[in-house]
């Protein structure tokens, strides 16, 4: 009949132990162990403190701040745990286990309801040791006297042993899941998520940043091939499809920007990466990371507005150098206006008057003022957002279409012309007005430089030549010198060595120059002069003529 009688009993501890032993967290130990203690020793009240980092303080005030502990939980609830000092002294020094059938000291519990107000309280205190450490207390108080009996005591041995063994699964399972917490906080910050893609059975398993990022609710996993392909931007979804096609096929390391599209209509840039390995069922499977770029694209298009509208800023501070620009590149075709309007004058008032070489002078006047005309055009163009107009040029032949305009220029200066062309140089892309804006810059410069000189021949020598992809044009005189320190500052806007002079013409052309994707530069000649030379790429890429 004993056996009969046990057998229940028995029944009723192994599911204690069993309740205790699945607990994956503290407070479901806790609350657990006390559940069970409080069923089986028939203790009015009672409490579990779990210790933070597995180890209380063994200190005899025994005042466990709630901030101090892991978990703590009691029946009825109560806001402070207390044990009197030796209680304290015993059970966490000296991993003891007390029982005191009558106690006058009142309940630790300081704010229980159900404390009665007689002197007699029954207390049963136990450690939890795990590894030798004391990591939490399992404290039961009753009114009843001789309620902690040996065998009462015994059964509430074992549980708190079975709580202290499962302490470690829950230390184990509450780093796992602050872990887990770390990765996800960690994949919403840095807008990335993590996947595996069968390509046997086309699934998808991912992080929930990735479900995010395609917008796929969280209750469809495995993720079907084609709810992945429902949320690629269809533009996209070809080039992808072939990326994935080629990396499964070699086995490579995989690398792919594409769009994802929102049910809302919202798009997002992403970058998947990824490579090849056996997954959990033998598959070949690809593992890798999607992030969320649409952020750092949208920042870096802004720098690029920000950088065009700061040279559009630029271009538009230079309108000043403009206007004086203008007056700069426009004197020689106005006084050829003005020398043949006055030409044409005078044929038409002598007597007999000469028709014919009348209207040679006016054709003059005309042709002068077209070039006018499109210098100031070429000019303007620098400083807006108008598209160049490049087309095929033959650089030999704009030289020397600048040089026949200069003839004058040169027979009156005096100076003796020299040419040394290489006719092997292809056509060039360029604005064929702004190219020759420059060389009849470089050449009235050359024939300022020489305007004083006396007792040297003068001689404006002009060569072109292909080197290394670039067509190079140079134009040297015969001279002086300039000064070292007004060579650095040559191109600089306003910086002039004339007296009379405005400082523009070569700050705009080497701006021509390098808007051309080429270079200019000045050197000093072995004798006599400078050499001014410039360089021109081959081929002008329409991309860098459509940014400028």
């Amino acid at each position: 009949m004993r056996l009969e009688h046990e057998t229940p009993e028995i029944e009723l501890v192994a599911k204690a132990f069993q309740a205790i032993s699945k607990e994956i967290s503290y407070e479901g130990l806790a609350n657990a162990l006390l559940k069970a203690a409080l069923g089986h020793s028939g203790a009015s009240r009672g409490a579990v403190l779990l210790s933070e980092g597995g180890e209380l303080l063994a200190k005899a005030d025994a005042s466990f701040a709630r901030e101090k502990t892991k978990f703590f939980t009691s029946q009825p609830c109560a806001r402070e745990f207390r044990l009197p000092a030796d209680l304290s002294e015993r059970v966490l020094a000296r991993q003891e286990t007390v029982v005191r059938q009558d106690c006058c000291k009142g309940s630790a519990l300081i704010d229980a309801a159900e404390c009665l107000p007689g002197p007699t309280i029954a207390q049963l205190c136990l450690p939890l040791i795990h590894q030798e450490r004391t990591i939490g207390i399992l404290y039961l108080e009753s009114e009843r006297k001789e309620t902690f009996m040996p065998g009462i005591v015994s059964v509430m041995s074992m549980l708190a042993s079975q709580a202290a063994v499962s302490f470690e699964s829950a230390q184990l399972f509450e780093a796992l899941r602050e872990t887990n917490m770390w990765m996800v906080k960690g994949q919403q910050i840095g807008r990335m998520g993590s996947y595996r893609w069968n390509t046997r059975t086309l699934l998808s398993r991912a992080s929930r940043e990735c479900y995010r990022i395609f917008d796929i609710d969280l209750d469809i996993n495995p993720v079907p091939f084609e709810v992945f392909k429902s949320r690629i931007h269809p533009d996209d979804f070809p080039a992808l499809e072939q990326a994935l096609a080629r990396a499964v096929s070699t086995k490579s390391p995989f690398s792919h920007e594409y769009r994802v599209a929102h049910r809302d209509g919202t798009t997002l840039d992403v970058v998947a990466v990824g490579q090849f390995d056996p997954g959990p069922t033998g598959d070949v499977e690809l593992e890798g990371i999607i992030s969320d770029v649409t952020d750092r694209k949208a920042a870096e298009q802004a720098l690029v507005d920000a950088r065009n509208e700061l040279a559009r800023t630029m271009r538009l501070a230079s309108l000043g150098e403009l206007a004086g620009s203008i007056v700069h590149e426009i004197n020689q075709p106005l006084t050829g206006i003005i020398m043949s309007a006055e030409a044409c004058l005078r044929w038409l008032t002598r007597g007999p008057a000469e028709p014919g070489e009348a209207c040679k002078s006016a054709m003059r006047v005309i042709e002068q003022g077209r070039r006018a005309s499109d210098v100031v055009t070429g000019l303007r163009s620098l400083v807006r957002d108008a598209q160049l107009r490049f087309s095929a040029v033959q650089i030999n032949d704009t030289v020397e279409d600048v040089l026949l305009l200069s003839k004058r220029d040169l027979e009156r200066a005096g100076v003796t012309l020299k040419t040394d062309f290489d006719r092997s140089i292809p056509d060039v892309e360029g604005d064929l007005v702004q190219l020759q804006q420059v060389v009849l810059n470089l050449v009235r410069n050359a024939l300022d430089a020489m305007a004083g000189v006396n007792g040297r021949a003068r001689v404006l020598t002009v060569s072109s030549m292909v080197n290394d992809g670039h067509v190079s044009v140079a134009v040297a005189d015969t001279g002086v010198r300039i000064e070292s320190a007004s060579r650095e500052r040559l191109f600089d806007a306003l910086y002039t060595t004339k007296v009379e002079g405005l400082g523009l013409g070569l700050s705009i052309c080497r701006k021509i120059i390098s808007v051309h994707g080429g270079r200019l530069w000045v050197t000093e000649n072995m004798t006599y002069g400078v050499t001014f030379t410039f360089t021109l790429p081959l081929r002008q890429s329409a991309q860098m003529c459509e940014s400028n």
